[in-house]
């Protein structure tokens, strides 16, 4: 699997990029997604991601985490991109009593269940999605 990671907010360094494309490898192997499959993360400020998500979701605030599936047909599957804003990140760690790491995975784990096709609107599917949410970070506790 490509799993390209981009900081735009030049905060995370190689190692920790590295560590979460293996983050992010980890699940799509668990999840069986083709191994030919790409995956894009992006991490930006609070500026950028309220800017995002006012331009395709009408909501004019910052989130944590967006999700732009891919519907390109093609010899490779392009599952799409995860966008992190490191800032509500930051914010949610300190309200959840996590670390930043652990915010991070969660947002990765969740990025690419929406991806997939899972979403969080009905009951039924929000309490679908947060089981494989759980299964999917015991994958990745140790990382």
């Amino acid at each position: 699997m490509k799993i390209a990671l981009t900081d735009e907010t030049g905060e995370l360094d190689a190692r920790y990029k590295a560590l979460l494309r293996k983050i992010a490898g980890a699940v799509l192997r668990k999840l069986e997604v083709d191994k030919s499959s790409e995956l894009s993360i992006t991490s930006i400020g609070d500026a950028g991601m309220r800017e995002l998500n006012r331009s395709w979701r009408g909501i004019d605030r910052a989130t944590d985490v967006l999700s732009f599936p891919q519907d390109a047909e093609g010899p490779v599957p392009l599952l799409g991109d995860i966008v992190i804003s490191v800032d509500t990140t930051r914010r949610h760690a300190v309200r959840y009593g996590n670390t930043f790491h652990e915010e991070i995975k969660k947002l990765i784990v969740h990025g690419i269940l929406h991806l997939l096709g899972h979403d969080h609107k009905k009951k039924k599917e929000k309490e679908l999605m947060r089981s494989l949410e759980d299964e999917l970070l015991q994958q990745v506790k140790d990382l």
